[in-house]
């Protein structure tokens, strides 16, 4: 399996120390790292401006490079693509490509409300 992109949820962007907020965000040094996997190759963002969560739905929409995980001290919005990416994979490959919705908790604790996903693949000529 070779990584290609991962988008990640982080559970507030409030400048305190959390192990759950994104690795982009400015909240401090304990914000958990991506795995060495993924690299730079993700986006992180929340939806949630409070500095506690609840079991709902924000209605913030995530990865639009807006919001707030866009704010002072955070670099989680610098790609004005989001939530497009783009990356060459340094071999060709025809491999299957998987898509996974991925959590540490139950989904009755933690899911991912999904309206669509689309793939656009572009092979060199």
């Amino acid at each position: 399996r070779q990584h290609i992109w991962s988008y990640a949820v982080g559970i507030h962007n409030i400048a305190q120390s959390y192990i759950s907020q994104c690795p982009c965000s400015s909240g401090g040094s304990g914000t958990a790292s991506p795995p060495s996997f993924v690299g730079g190759d993700y986006y992180c963002d929340t939806g949630n401006p409070n500095t506690n969560w609840e079991l709902i739905v924000y209605p913030d929409r995530l990865w639009d490079s807006s919001g707030v995980s866009c704010v002072s001290g955070s670099t989680c919005c610098d790609n004005p693509d989001q939530p497009w990416f783009r990356k060459k994979l340094t071999t060709p490959s025809t491999d299957n490509i998987e898509v996974r919705w991925c959590g540490d908790q139950t989904r009755s604790d933690e899911a991912i409300a999904t309206r669509n996903v689309e793939l656009y693949i572009q092979t060199e000529i």
